[in-house]
């Protein structure tokens, strides 16, 4: 493993990946996470992902790591301890924003991630406010309440801060749904309309 200095890094947006191979979740999102890395690489060279593991042995680490294109603290450095207190990570897989100038500009840049995929970068809260914004006029010519032939019930659409299960294609769908309060049943958009 080649060692890159932190200097290296100054004047790009870094992800801090904190995550583990024992982890389900994490698992489950690395696949993501390599397809938006790499949709960002191709138009961003001043992107860069560090994965800040929570595994408990090498070979765990190796195995995981192995995955991934980018860059990784070693598994016994030191410095991993202070970064976790310091973004207060409670849960994996997590990922902080660091701002070309050394700041954090979003502790929760998987959900801006899970939600807007590539267009999230550099993961900003104006840039954030700015895809949210385009996907609200959007939704402005959307019906409020349908009904479809996969649910009894009237679906109403509603705005969601978070991913969720879209009940009819059963892939993950962001920001606005068609939802049952009472059978908590979502379509996507799309599957919807």
């Amino acid at each position: 493993m080649c060692q890159v200095p932190v200097a290296e890094l100054v004047g790009k947006t870094v992800l801090l990946y904190f995550s583990a191979k024992w982890c389900g979740p994490c698992r489950a999102f690395l696949p993501t996470l390599v397809d938006v890395y790499n949709k960002i690489k191709e138009k961003n060279s001043d992107f860069e992902i560090v994965f800040i593991s929570s595994d408990r042995d090498q070979s765990s680490f190796d195995d995981f790591f192995s995955g991934m294109p980018w860059l990784a603290i070693p598994l016994e450095d030191e410095r991993k301890a202070y970064l976790k207190k310091k973004f207060k990570i409670r849960g994996i897989p997590s990922l902080v924003a660091i701002g070309p100038d050394g700041k954090t500009v979003n502790t929760d840049a998987k959900t801006s991630l899970a939600v807007h995929g590539a267009d999230a970068f550099p993961f900003t809260s104006e840039r954030i406010q700015e895809l949210e914004k385009k996907i609200d006029e959007m939704a402005k010519g959307w019906p409020e309440k349908l009904k479809h032939e996969l649910h009894e019930h009237e679906l109403v659409l509603i705005r969601r801060p978070r991913p969720y299960g879209c009940d009819g294609c059963e892939e993950m769908g962001t920001s606005w749904s068609y939802n049952c309060a009472e059978c908590d049943f979502d379509l996507h958009t799309k599957c919807a309309l």
